[in-house]
């Protein structure tokens, strides 16, 4: 049986918290993510709305909003830490 991988993904809509162009997000990915990589719980707070987690690799994508807590902070930094 395959194990499913949880992989963090975001919203468009982050792009308004980071202050990024809509049509760019494409090319900032990797900005994104060494923020990611860089985001304390402060940060983070402000980045939840925006974030969710899949085991989905096929269409339709199945989501669930990551929590904004502190909890969710630490499992946003475990998943940061595997590669997303």
């Amino acid at each position: 049986m395959k194990q499913s991988t949880i992989r963090l993904g975001y919203l468009e809509s982050i792009c308004q918290v980071l202050a990024l162009k809509t049509e760019n997000l494409v090319m900032e990915h990797h900005t994104i993510w060494q923020l990611f990589q860089e985001a304390d719980e402060t940060l983070f707070l402000q980045l939840a709305p925006h974030l969710f987690t899949t085991k989905s690799t096929q269409e339709p994508f199945l989501a669930e909003p990551l929590e904004s807590s502190q909890e969710g902070y630490q499992y946003f930094k475990h998943l940061v830490e595997q590669g997303g």
